[in-house]
């Protein structure tokens, strides 16, 4: 009886195993869009106004979309930003301080519930009419954000506005149409990806991926738009003759000009082809990639965003020039090993917390998850790209580009950072955060599969993802909830 036990039961496991992945692996993009907008909403109702990083920030510069202000043309005192209503500039204001309050006293009960009701305090309070003048609000690095960081938001927002809504409630709005928007975009990448689509769910279920997508931010829209590109793009190095040329172009130059590293996407076009295929195609290559090269450029100039260096240099001494980009290229010109050494030492001394902040670090970056939430979903990541890729002959050409897409994507993050936000007396590049860097994880997934080329048992890359997905919103809901309630 015991021999008998021991033959069957290890077939047992994996037969069982197989039956409930394939039960869920034909729906990825359905079982994404469910989890998404279930553990999202939760998180909608139990994370405070304006917790979000650079929430204020981030409502001020979709505030000006809805205003008809594209460029960020009124300035003073050296700072980008906008004239608003008294009415909204003191609720703003009163949320920014609670939030100060709230990083110095959570450890000692103070928790939201007092901060709403003080709010309900102040609401109906009427200034006179000398009070009534505009008040300006400084953006705070935002300035840079093109309208497609934001096109959801600023449609709830001119909604909001013909409706009168209070602020609480405007910002439930643009969160809630956000979230819808964005999970949209992301299961529409899932549906299309020729491989890997659990993979890719996992990614956006991520607490760091799916947190940007409830609060108001340019990340939600950043790794929707790089999701469905990336699986575009994939798609079309399976199947050159396949997928629809203004298809990938739209998309790519949706996900150039969402943030300024994402101009290396356009890499990934180079997958469809080998070097002589792609000279013949030259036209449709063009047509791809050309857009967001153009614009993104275009539009830094138009804007003359300053990345928020302004944090930087209050209470210091530093040179203007130090943070304009063509002089610390020139500068660099003349002292080539001063970036990488400053890059290899912020990797050296600040690279530990850029794992933890890319799985999830939340709120202002002050909320962490349960330790071993992060050994957990970083050993599924590891587990779900394992598919064997029927890339024939390119595979090598995926694994390069894609490798290559990952590294620069990952140097032109810290090269713009060292450009618009150090000082060149800083040993270190300063402002870099790992959040930053879940935008390459799609890609990253393909360049681990089109390397390790394993396959996992039928149905349990399913099973990995939706498993590390629900962790990920459960932990991510409770973490949320218990720290601010």
């Amino acid at each position: 009886m015991l021999q008998g036990a021991s033959v069957h039961e290890p077939d047992a496991a994996p037969s069982a195993l197989s039956r409930i992945g394939r039960r869920f692996g034909s729906w990825p993009a359905i079982v994404f869009a469910l989890l998404s907008l279930s553990f999202g909403s939760a998180i909608i109702v139990v994370n405070p106004p304006l917790r979000g990083p650079d929430e204020i920030s981030h409502f001020l510069r979709i505030y000006s979309y809805t205003r008809g202000e594209p460029l960020p043309v009124t300035e003073i005192n050296g700072r980008r930003g906008i004239f608003v209503e008294p009415v909204l500039y003191q609720r703003l204001h009163f949320f920014k301080d609670s939030g100060e309050r709230f990083a110095r006293y959570r450890d000692v009960g103070f928790r939201y519930g007092q901060v709403m009701a003080e709010y309900h305090n102040i609401i109906g309070a009427r200034d006179d009419g000398a009070a009534q003048t505009p008040v300006f609000a400084p953006f705070a690095g935002t300035e840079g954000y093109s309208p497609v960081a934001y096109a959801p938001y600023i449609l709830a927002a001119a909604i909001g506005r013909l409706l009168s809504l209070d602020l609480p409630e405007l910002l439930f709005l643009m969160r809630f149409l956000g979230l819808v928007v964005f999970t949209a975009l992301t299961a529409y990448a899932i549906a299309v990806t020729p491989a890997l689509p659990w993979a890719f769910v996992l990614i956006a279920m991520l607490p760091a991926s799916l947190y940007n997508r409830v609060v108001l931010s340019a990340d939600g829209a950043a790794l929707s738009y790089a999701l469905v590109i990336t699986a575009l793009c994939f798609r079309a190095a399976l199947n050159p003759s396949g997928g629809r040329v203004w298809e990938r172009s739209l998309w790519m130059t949706l996900c150039v000009l969402a943030k300024q590293p994402q101009i290396v996407f356009v890499l990934l076009e180079l997958m469809s082809g080998r070097l002589r295929e792609l000279l013949g195609r030259w036209k449709s290559i063009a047509i791809v990639v050309l857009p967001g090269v153009i614009l993104s450029p275009l539009w830094v100039i138009g804007v003359s965003a300053d990345v928020a260096a302004w944090r930087v240099r209050e209470g210091h001494d530093y040179p203007v020039e130090q943070f304009d980009p063509l002089w610390k290229l020139a500068y660099m010109w003349e002292h080539p090993f001063h970036f990488p050494l400053a890059t290899w030492t912020a990797l050296r001394e600040w690279g530990a917390p850029l794992w933890p902040e890319l799985i999830g670090i939340l709120g202002w970056q002050d909320i962490v998850l349960r330790p071993w939430t992060y050994i957990v979903l970083t050993a599924l990541l590891l587990l779900v790209p394992l598919q064997k890729l029927a890339l024939g002959g390119t595979r090598a050409r995926v694994a390069i580009v894609t490798g290559f897409a990952v590294l620069s994507y990952f140097v032109l993050v810290y090269l713009i950072f060292f450009l618009t936000y150090t000082p060149v007396a800083s040993p270190h590049v300063l402002g870099v955060q790992g959040r930053y860097f879940v935008i390459a994880l799609p890609v990253a997934a393909i360049f681990m599969a089109s390397l390790t080329n394993l396959e996992l048992p039928r149905g349990v890359p399913a099973l990995v993802a939706i498993a590390g997905s629900m962790i990920a919103g459960v932990t991510s809901v409770d973490a949320v909830l218990k720290a601010h309630w």
